[in-house]
């Protein structure tokens, strides 16, 4: 009987070391699996190449603020020029096709637009805008069905459907500039707002002062004459703008 008892003991210590093994056999392939998904590089997101910075045209309008006095002097241009157009913001209204510039709730002004077709509709919301392009070049968004045949078109060129600037809140859907004087007061765009060129200018220059990144009269005219260069300039404070019916 003592041999008996023996032996059944023995089986069961097997069996529970035989167990053990297989439990800890286990956990270790669980914290291997969990050690390598941890050593793995994380995967960079996908940059959006619509929304995408470049970096030289950006590069080329620092260029051009640093030759404009000393950084304390711009940073007083800067200041001042944002007290100047404190809360700007921006609405624009689709069925009278107008763009209005407030200063809180006083009215500014207020310049013709043309918008998008009952095809391709301006949408309505509320954004920021959060940077200027200056002479920008026009990459066709190629995920609209009416841009796929279309060329990228360079600063200044003639078929740049740009204009003199673009003003960036909602790409692809943008305030930019037109030479196209007869669509202003129309639904004839792709979801851009238009304004006239001389308005879109203007309109940069705004945005620019209140928007922080103003570096004086000379380096906005440098800009403004460079036509075959683009120029992008952040703003370092987003302005509002509403787009309603």
């Amino acid at each position: 009987m003592r041999h008996s008892r023996a032996f059944a003991a023995g089986l069961l210590l097997s069996a529970l070391s035989a167990c053990d093994v297989t439990i800890n056999s286990d956990n270790s392939a669980a914290d291997a699996n969990q050690a390598s998904e941890t050593a793995q590089p994380a995967q960079p997101a996908t940059p959006d190449p619509i929304e995408q910075f470049n970096a030289q045209a950006q590069e080329r309008a620092r260029q051009l603020a640093l030759r404009e006095g000393n950084e304390e002097q711009r940073a007083q241009s800067r200041q001042q020029a944002q007290q100047e157009l404190e809360n700007l913001r921006f609405e624009v209204d689709i069925s009278d096709r107008k763009l209005r510039m407030f200063q809180g709730d006083e009215l500014k002004g207020s310049r013709d637009v043309a918008v998008g077709t009952k095809e391709w509709p301006t949408p309505t919301g509320s954004w920021e805008f959060h940077r200027v392009d200056l002479n920008p070049e026009w990459n066709p968004p190629k995920s609209e069905d009416w841009a796929k045949d279309e060329e990228r078109q360079a600063p200044g060129s003639a078929e740049n459907p740009m204009g003199r600037a673009r003003l960036v809140y909602r790409m692809p859907n943008t305030v930019h500039g037109t030479d196209d004087l007869n669509s202003l007061g129309k639904a004839s765009s792709h979801g851009s707002i238009r304004v006239a060129n001389e308005v879109v200018l203007e309109l940069a220059e705004m945005l620019l002062k209140a928007g922080g990144s103003w570096e004086g009269p000379k380096w906005f005219q440098q800009m403004r004459e460079s036509r075959t260069e683009e120029f992008q300039i952040p703003l370092e404070q987003r302005i509002p703008i509403e787009v309603q019916e």
